[in-house]
């Protein structure tokens, strides 16, 4: 048993002592600097602050029903949902519960039979039908944009990389996802409220997609980097030793250690952005979503796909002036 372990410890060493991601990307700019001779230029990408989460809250005014306002409903069952719901605790309730309250409402109402009303009862029954269904598919993305849950997973803030469970994030996200149409349907109850506080905790759990977005900055930053450091070789001799060592160079350090990183945030990206955007839209008109969310070139996601597009091109440039192939013999 202990020559087993004696030899099992210097494997365990070594593993220990291998770079995380962030210590890859950043190995990889030092060995640039030592073989161009350089330093990394001081690029930043710096995301638009968070907005005031009061901005985009729903009018209390507009979700509010009054406890006196619906006596005549008294026999659909829904003045204690009501009572419940204005009280204190339902004031300050999450997000995702005061969504389920409001289509709980909806859900009693089409439930109850309008004969056992008076025509006065008949007029507001009718009448909050109509609001709450015309309310509902605005008011889910929203409140499902403000749950803790999403609201404060959604920069890039803390340091270091953590995918988590992406297969279980996916999960929850396609099913909340699919709760989204079902808002408008008032005739059939919601998933229960345990099933969509889980959805959200594993995302919270996760930190996603917020360790999406700090990976992604962290990637671009590195790209756009390695691109402007490399760019200055476009004279060099192809006789030069840099130009003889940079193959290797492209080969044993990005190939084999940064584009297994970049392939695997490309996948989170896939899997996880567009069930969250759906979930989400549409989105608040704000510098801050557009750029987590948005496709175009200021975007976070523009400007990582275009740092990967640029640095694949600039190693190219350089080894077909020379005739090179990555990892082919430097002679």
């Amino acid at each position: 048993m202990l020559r087993w372990l004696l030899k099992l410890l210097p494997l365990l060493l070594l593993s220990g002592c291998q770079p995380g991601p962030d210590g890859t990307l950043d190995d990889y700019l030092t060995r640039l600097e030592r073989v161009l001779n350089t330093e990394r230029p001081a690029i930043e990408l710096t995301p638009p602050p968070r907005p005031a989460k009061h901005l985009w809250q729903p009018s209390q005014t507009d979700l509010t029903v009054s406890l006196l306002t619906p006596l005549k409903l008294k026999p659909c069952g829904v003045l204690p949902l009501i009572a419940q719901h204005n009280a204190q605790l339902g004031r300050v309730s999450p997000p995702s519960q005061q969504l389920l309250y409001h289509h709980e409402l909806a859900h009693r109402l089409t439930r109850c039979d309008p004969d056992s009303l008076d025509e006065e009862g008949r007029e507001l029954h009718q009448a909050l039908l109509t609001h709450k269904a015309q309310q509902l598919p605005r008011l889910g993305p929203r409140l499902f944009l403000l749950s803790d849950e999403i609201w404060f997973n959604l920069g890039a803030e803390g340091k270091g990389w953590r995918f988590g469970p992406l297969a279980e994030a996916e999960q929850s996200l396609n099913a909340l996802k699919r709760m989204t149409p079902r808002l408008s349907v008032l005739d059939e109850p919601l998933d229960p409220q345990q099933t969509l506080e889980s959805h959200l905790a594993v995302l919270y759990r996760a930190e996603l997609p917020r360790s999406l977005h700090r990976a992604m900055i962290s990637a671009t930053v590195t790209l756009e980097q390695a691109s402007a450091m490399l760019e200055t070789l476009p004279t060099l001799a192809c006789q030069h030793e840099t130009m003889t060592v940079l193959p290797n160079v492209l080969t044993a350090i990005y190939g084999e250690r940064v584009q297994p990183l970049l392939s695997q945030i490309q996948n989170a990206d896939r899997r996880l952005t567009p069930p969250l955007t759906a979930l989400l839209s549409p989105l608040p008109e704000d510098p801050y979503f557009a750029f987590y969310l948005g496709q175009d070139a200021d975007s976070l996601r523009g400007r990582f796909y275009s740092a990967i597009q640029l640095h694949t091109q600039t190693w190219q440039t350089l080894l077909e002036r020379c005739g090179q192939q990555p990892g082919a013999p430097t002679g």
